[in-house]
């Protein structure tokens, strides 16, 4: 049965406008068009993993069609619906992602010899930091958090 709870303004905001810039601007845009920031983000450029090759591209530009993806849902389907179980559901889809791209970074960190605090680059901090930032506030719509009176997970 579908949720009449209203989303608060907050995550609206957040997970309609904020959320999808950052997946258009730092996901679709950086790996379709600028793929060398995305790479050097986790590998030094002076590192030969961060040479960009034709599979390189080719996994780019999958997964910033899969950003686009995520956008076009955050902004389009999560205003559609005022369902707060359809928004739990599509936002827990997306914290897989989230902590997906936590472990992708840390093994690269590993595979690089580099998971030390003091070799670890501004690019992997920044990077942590935003992701960091978006999951906490996904983890606090999940569980509830300012939703006003408590009502089932989905």
């Amino acid at each position: 049965m579908p949720s009449t709870q209203p989303i608060p303004a907050f995550y609206r905001v957040f997970f309609t406008t904020i959320d999808p810039m950052i997946a258009l601007g730092g996901g679709a845009y950086l790996n379709f068009f600028d793929p060398a920031v995305t790479i050097t983000s986790v590998f030094p450029a002076s590192h030969p993993w961060s040479d960009m090759t034709p599979s390189h591209t080719m996994l780019f530009h999958q997964l910033g069609g899969a950003f686009m993806q995520m956008a076009f849902l955050m902004i389009f389907l999560l205003r559609y619906t005022a369902d707060v179980g359809v928004w739990k559901l599509f936002e827990a889809a997306i914290l897989i992602t989230d902590f997906t791209l936590f472990y992708s970074n840390y093994a690269g960190l590993v595979a690089q010899e580099r998971w030390q605090m003091d070799k670890i680059r501004w690019e992997e901090w920044s990077t942590f930091a935003i992701t960091a930032f978006i999951t906490v506030v996904r983890v606090l719509f999940l569980a509830g958090v300012g939703m006003g009176r408590r009502t089932k997970w989905v």
